[in-house]
């Protein structure tokens, strides 16, 4: 095999002999070698400061050999239709190559200053072969499928611009698709129980809402986009259902959202990234069985739908069917997702996609346990007691579309355009213990009605349509490279809400003896109320990273919002109302600074502001509350090691609120439009401390764990959030085993916080229903039987732990207990 050591040969004469040695071991016709020459040196070991847009793969390689002055060696034809990602920092050339060539399978290899580049699938027969170095490159990027990872490579959730953990000025959580397949996290309510930092609380038998540093998220993002809910009244449109197998990440910005999303929330966003097709073909089948009757069967294809993969598709689809721990509950759930994605030229990709999901519900519980007999006393009911009528149901139906255009121009520059469609349908019919009710501590006897009333269906319409704008790349300024994205979002919710009442059912029943079959005439249904809601919000939005030296970021951003909400109703009763809420050029500022102190540690700052219409909630007269105001602070360091395989980071945060929205202690029952009394808290101060790390500890070695303390007090002094631990620990890691036992694979995970509790008032005195701190532990291992087939086992709640997973304050009262333990068998077949 001949030598092509550069070291001691012109560029030129190294171009040659390297031409002669793809000829001998490649086909000739047409190859038509690029070169992209710059001065020949040894250059590997150096640290450079490397500028280079995310573009097309050719110009990108052609940059790349001027900034790192080294020859790159490459057919045109292999280079066609890609994309590199970006590159901007300092590395050196062994550590940028991967970066630069990641998610295009391309192989490389590097010897003294010149790079050659090796066509996907090249073999020992078709290819060039030098003895110095020959790497994959396989630094993480933003795609975490196929990376056997549970970190990624950078993440635009926090600023729309693709930058690393390390270099976001916030905190950032992300589940990655490796973490999901291991642990068997196939909704994203079972997602948001491994997220560091989250806490999810049960709210009835299929829906949860979950809380980040002491308050709910109410931002969801789909491919970063923000989506708008319209969560209030009787509409319920519950996020918490979506079945996670058609995403590739789910990531979680915690603090003030103010640069990602119309309203700056204090909590965070979360956002569910989809999969998109690949360029090799490639899928699986799978099918599960475990628990109470619990069977789901995965297919998943993907590949190219042309001869040169300009044109891609994928099609996911899943089915499952459970029984529950809970008595009488059944449900039945399915998804599909289909995208297309197409290269129209070498700056211009097209997708479109659609998926719709549809879960059926029997036996649906409404209302959660009672907490409390009427003496005061704390009851504790079965965990498979269910609080509804074995003929309640809850069936729910999402649909989504979406189209998206990217361009990228010559100078870096990425323009991009998104449509979205959401359409989400429920039919319930509720019946059932009454919410925050109280069981009579002599005769064991407890209301029972939607409200003390008889059985109620709700049924439910949401359409949301949106569109978003954003255009991002570099600009020079005093001699230096800078990024800037701006960008436009519109958005339109609208929900209809019908209810009817029936009043033929049992007023009460005792709790122990109830068989959940209260007598039902289902012609005895009778129109009660409509609630008609639309919302439209529209934000421009605007953020530049200024880069003064190579080590300091500085990080501007700033959002203006309109807002307009409306809500009109009527009830039977002939009883009008009609409630809105408008906001007009709302300014959102946001500010952040990162230092590298070295090349593994950083050390950052950032601000938000905070604000939100509080639409939803009315006090005890049924007027609106006023907006919630506040300000957000976070400083914090990051790490990142092995070629950023391995994230660490640690925060600490204050949120300062004003407007704070709580269940009034003052009031029972509710307002006479029927919605629950509020009360605006003023002086809420917030503050904590997260640590988390994820990534790979040693090769083969996953972990993910995250620790958060946060505590919140009013002007008083006294504590808020109560239904929130102030400590909460989560810690899930896998192992595959080495060398001959590398068909093992082992891995668990711990979920501790500490106690929490629930006031009541019962018998004329606050009441207080603790749940005292607990840990929960799982398990999961796999084996592999071929390289193709592939059997795991998933253990939740090893140790059978009593828990509660929700504890309602909305309704003054009510519990709902967590997973007993549960186990869940699993084969996989991949091609």
């Amino acid at each position: 095999m001949p030598s092509h050591t550069s070291s001691t040969l012109t560029p030129l004469a190294t171009a040659l002999r390297m031409r002669h040695a793809f000829r001998a071991r490649l086909p000739v016709a047409g190859l038509g070698l690029m070169l992209s020459m710059g001065m020949a040196a040894q250059v590997q070991a150096q640290e450079l400061n490397l500028d280079i847009p995310a573009q097309p793969l050719d110009k990108a390689l052609q940059a790349f050999a001027d900034q790192a002055n080294i020859q790159v060696l490459y057919s045109p034809s292999d280079v066609q239709n890609l994309r590199s990602t970006l590159l901007r920092g300092r590395y050196t050339v062994e550590q940028s190559v991967p970066l630069l060539l990641q998610g295009t399978n391309i192989k490389y290899q590097l010897t003294g200053s010149t790079l050659t580049l090796l066509a996907p699938g090249s073999s020992a027969a078709h290819s060039v072969e030098l003895s110095p170095l020959n790497i994959d490159s396989n630094r993480l990027g933003m795609t975490t499928e196929g990376t056997q990872s549970y970190t990624t490579g950078a993440t635009s959730t926090a600023t729309r611009m693709n930058l690393s953990l390390r270099q976001t000025p916030q905190s950032v959580s992300v589940i990655t698709r490796q973490q999901m397949d291991d642990q068997n996290l196939v909704s994203l309510d079972q997602v948001m129980r491994q997220t560091p930092g989250v806490t999810v609380h049960q709210e009835n038998s299929e829906g949860s809402v979950f809380h980040a540093r002491g308050f709910q998220i109410y931002n969801f993002q789909y491919d970063g986009v923000p989506s708008l809910p319209t969560d209030g009244g009787n509409v319920r449109d519950n996020y918490s259902i979506g079945n996670s197998v058609i995403y590739d990440r789910i990531e979680v910005l915690k603090g003030a959202t103010g640069l990602v999303n119309s309203a700056g929330y204090p909590s965070g966003v979360i956002n569910m990234v989809r999969k998109r097709p690949t360029r090799d073909f490639k899928g699986h089948v799978a099918a599960s069985a475990g628990s109470w009757d619990n069977y789901r069967t995965e297919v998943d294809v993907s590949g190219p739908l042309t001869e040169g993969g300009s044109l891609r598709g994928r099609a996911v689809a899943s089915t499952g069917l459970q029984n529950s721990f809970i008595d009488y509950l059944e449900s039945e759930k399915n998804i599909f997702y289909g995208v297309l994605e197409a290269d129209l030229s070498p700056n211009t990709t097209v997708s479109a996609g659609y998926d719709f999901q549809k879960n059926n519900n029997d036996g649906s519980s409404n209302n959660m346990h009672p907490a409390f007999y009427s003496n005061g006393t704390p009851i504790h009911l079965s965990r498979s007691f269910n609080a509804a009528d074995k003929y309640a149901y809850r069936n729910q139906e999402t649909q989504r579309a979406f189209a998206d255009i990217v361009h990228t121009l010559d100078n870096g520059w990425e323009l991009k355009a998104t449509a979205n469609y959401r359409q989400y349908q429920s039919r319930e019919l509720i019946n059932g213990l009454t919410a925050s009710g109280i069981v009579n501590a002599t005769t064991n006897q407890i209301s029972h009605g939607f409200y003390s009333g008889g059985a109620t269906i709700f049924n439910t319409d949401t359409d949301e349509k949106s569109f978003d704008l954003q255009a991002k790349g570099p600009f020079s300024l005093f001699g230096r490279t800078h990024d800037f994205v701006i960008g436009y979002n519109y958005a339109d919710s609208e929900a209809v809400s019908r209810r009817f009442d029936n009043d033929s059912t049992a007023t009460s029943v005792n709790v122990f003896t109830w068989d959940n079959n209260s007598p039902l005439d289902r012609s005895a249904f009778e129109w009660w109320s409509n609630q008609h809601f639309d919302v439209t919000q529209k934000i421009a939005f605007a953020s530049t990273v200024l880069k003064p030296t190579d080590d300091l970021n500085i990080i501007l951003g700033v959002r203006v919002m309109d807002y307009d909400w409306e809500l009109n109703g009527i009830t039977a009763l002939n009883r009008r109302t009609n409630n809105f809420t408008t906001v007009t050029g709302e300014t959102i500022p946001y500010a952040g600074i990162t230092y590298d102190l070295d090349e593994h540690h950083t050390v950052y700052a950032s601000y938000s502001d905070v604000f939100k219409p509080q639409a939803y909630s009315f006090d005890s007269s049924d007027k609106q509350l006023d907006p919630l105001t506040g300000k957000s602070y976070e400083i914090g360091a990051k790490g990142e090691y092995f070629d950023g395989r391995l994230n660490t980071s640690a925060a600490l945060f204050v949120i300062k609120q004003d407007n704070v929205a709580q269940v009034d202690p003052n009031f029972s029952g509710l307002t006479p439009n029927g919605n629950t009394a509020y009360v605006a808290i003023q002086g809420v101060t917030t503050k904590g401390l997260e640590l988390e790390a994820s990534g790979e500890l040693s090769p083969g070695w996953q972990i993910h764990t995250g620790y958060t303390y946060q505590e919140s007090h009013d002007a008083k002094g006294n504590r808020a959030a109560v239904d929130q631990p102030q400590h909460l620990v989560k810690l899930a890691t896998y192992y595959r085993l080495p060398d001959e036992w590398s068909k093992f694979s082992v891995g668990g995970n711990i979920n501790w916080q500490s106690m929490t509790f629930l006031r009541q008032t019962v018998a004329g005195a606050s009441r207080k229903f603790e749940q005292d701190a607990y840990a929960t532990v799982g398990l999961n291992a796999g084996y592999d039987i071929t390289k193709n087939l592939k059997t795991s086992v998933a253990v939740e709640n090893l140790f059978d732990k009593t828990y509660y997973s929700g504890l309602n304050t909305v309704f003054r009262g009510g519990v709902y207990y967590g997973n007993p333990r549960n186990v869940m068998f699993n084969v996989r077949y991949e091609f």
